[in-house]
């Protein structure tokens, strides 16, 4: 009989290929390793999630073929380089087991195994018990080695490639994890390529800013959104109990020696049951009052809970991050969103109305989309007062087409074609009208051209701004221009997007006449300020301001307007 062993242990999250400045650990993979960690498995994290260098070097710099088992969370993004940091490990260490898990793998499990050797098994759905087996079954006998599986295909949840090569061995399924409080906090470190950046939130209430602190308290959602990698998890909510959300807070605060005072619940819908949404939000309140939150969830769940709203302000709530998608009805119906126009403007003027920060999803454009809902997006974006939103993502977004989800099949199905299941197509190359495709690759020439420049601005100016409310030697005049300025810099991505939709529909009469897209933004640029100038001189305008008071910031700094 051998002896009992503890294989290393890695989990990685793959870089999806470029670098996202406001990045933060990976929660699920934190959620298996702490319940692994739990058992008497401690395991090792490496987050390469914003990482742009080769997945390989990578791979080799940390020296990820030391490891016994090596588990990757995959997305459609992120797919490629775990397969080359995968194919990478088996031929330095071909005993590894390499296990991958996550919204693509569970999607595509079967393809996945039949396509790349260096891959062993996919855990499909959650990985928390599947990993747990797996493990403790390569643990199990020291005599037996890394190459005795066979007691380990079985395990449900998993897909395996056959021990004779003959087929694949695909297990039932496992259950979801019923209790949620029974999984660990999800207390797990990660070598970072690039580091974290301090989680913060600036409370605009209190005026100050805020340690914050990503919460999960629950899992899962009902609703069937066509476009949602949820559904490929599978719809089964599950919630947390208020006092176990509350322990993890202080929990945190313990463990880094931080005051986190804002909690931004990362629930793909926390407002599935107000009745428990208030139990947390009171839990909070009632163990600091300080305490802000924020969380995500549907439109027409704000106004069928609108009278659990007043109180979950009063508890703290700061802002909701809503799911309004589009302003037309064609979009909202391949969405699968199950509401109507005029819910999106009913939700959203309740929150304004109560004074509820409002943080905007949205989608501008589809495959299918027409000039017609393009209007009909900006028209809302006015119309509802989110002129002066930022940031600006929300103009330059499309939908994206995951591996798992219903809209993807339904495109598959209207172009005729069999997308790629490695392959996560652009949304900017498959816009079905030649107005549209124009429409978009003109404003993404704007967004490259000057969006960088604008949000340094701004952010500049709103410094300045603040510095003067203060108590600033600038003369009065200075500062009202500069506030006029700051205004017009929140509104240029919105006018910009106006003139150029006005140039579409009318076949693109300006944009042609000094040449084509690249040429013919100029033409389109809108004046702005107090004396109408170009958007070049506008930005340089309000940076010599900011100098003079004193607030000029590196490119990229984040700007004092509400969430960081």
């Amino acid at each position: 009989m051998g002896t009992l062993t503890r294989p290393a242990i890695a989990f990685v999250n793959p870089s999806v290929g470029f670098s996202d400045r406001r990045k933060s650990k990976p929660i699920g993979l934190a959620y298996i390793m702490a319940y692994l960690e739990k058992s008497g498995f401690p395991s090792s994290g490496f987050d390469f999630g914003d990482s742009e260098d080769d997945a390989v070097e990578l791979a080799a710099h940390y020296g990820l073929d030391r490891f016994d088992v090596v588990g990757f969370s995959v997305y459609n993004e992120s797919f490629r380089a775990a397969i080359a940091m995968a194919e990478w490990i088996k031929n330095r260490r071909p005993e590894c087991l390499i296990v991958l898990g996550g919204p693509h793998a569970t999607a595509v499990h079967e393809h996945i195994l039949r396509r790349y050797s260096c891959v062993d098994v996919v855990v499909r759905r959650e990985g928390e018990e599947a990993m747990l087996d797996l493990v403790r079954g390569l643990g199990a006998d020291a005599d037996g080695g890394l190459d005795d599986r066979a007691g380990l295909t079985g395990i449900k949840g998993t897909t395996w490639r056959a021990p004779d090569g003959a087929g694949l061995l695909v297990n039932e399924d496992r259950d979801f994890v019923p209790d949620l409080d029974q999984i660990p906090f999800p207390d797990a470190e990660f070598t970072s390529h690039s580091g974290y950046p301090d989680l913060t939130y600036y409370d605009e209430v209190q005026g100050r800013l805020k340690a914050a602190l990503t919460i999960c308290s629950s899992r899962s959602c009902p609703y069937n959104c066509s476009f949602c990698g949820v559904l490929t998890i599978g719809r089964k909510y599950r919630s947390r109990e208020a006092e176990r959300v509350v322990a993890e807070l202080l929990h945190f605060r313990a463990r880094h020696g931080v005051n986190y005072e804002h909690v931004y619940f990362s629930d793909a819908n926390f407002f599935v049951s107000p009745t428990r949404a208030l139990e947390v939000a009171e839990a909070l309140y009632e163990a600091d009052p300080q305490v802000t939150f924020s969380f995500g969830t549907r439109v027409n769940q704000i106004l069928k809970a609108a009278e659990v709203l007043p109180r979950l302000k009063e508890c703290g709530l700061r802002f909701i991050e809503l799911g309004i998608e589009s302003a037309s009805e064609p979009v909202l119906e391949r969405l699968a969103k199950h509401v109507k126009p005029e819910v999106n403007v009913a939700a959203v003027r309740l929150l304004k109305r109560l004074g509820i920060e409002i943080s905007l999803d949205f989608i501008m454009l589809d495959p299918a989309t027409t000039l017609p809902d393009v209007r009909a997006n900006l028209e809302f974006l006015r119309e509802a007062g989110f002129y002066d939103y930022v940031p600006h993502d929300h103009l330059y977004t499309a939908l994206v087409l995951y591996e798992g989800t219903p809209i993807r099949d339904f495109y598959a199905r209207r172009f005729g074609v069999v997308f790629d299941p490695d392959d996560l197509p652009s949304p900017f190359t498959l816009f079905e009208l030649p107005e549209v495709q124009r429409f978009s690759d003109t404003l993404r020439a704007f967004r490259k051209r000057w969006q960088d420049r604008i949000d340094d601005a701004l952010a500049q100016g709103e410094l300045a701004l603040a510095s003067m409310a203060d108590g600033s030697d600038l003369p009065r005049n200075s500062h009202a221009r500069l506030q006029l300025d700051v205004v017009s810099l929140r509104h240029a991505p919105n006018l910009f997007m106006e003139r150029l939709l006005e140039d579409a529909e009318a076949g693109f009469p300006r944009l042609d006449e000094v040449g084509g897209a690249g040429g013919g933004l100029d033409a389109l640029l809108p004046r702005l300020g107090h004396d109408h100038v170009h958007l070049h001189d506008l930005i340089e305008r309000t940076e010599a301001v900011a100098r003079e008071a004193g607030f000029a910031q590196a490119p990229g700094a984040a700007a004092p307007h509400g969430r960081d």
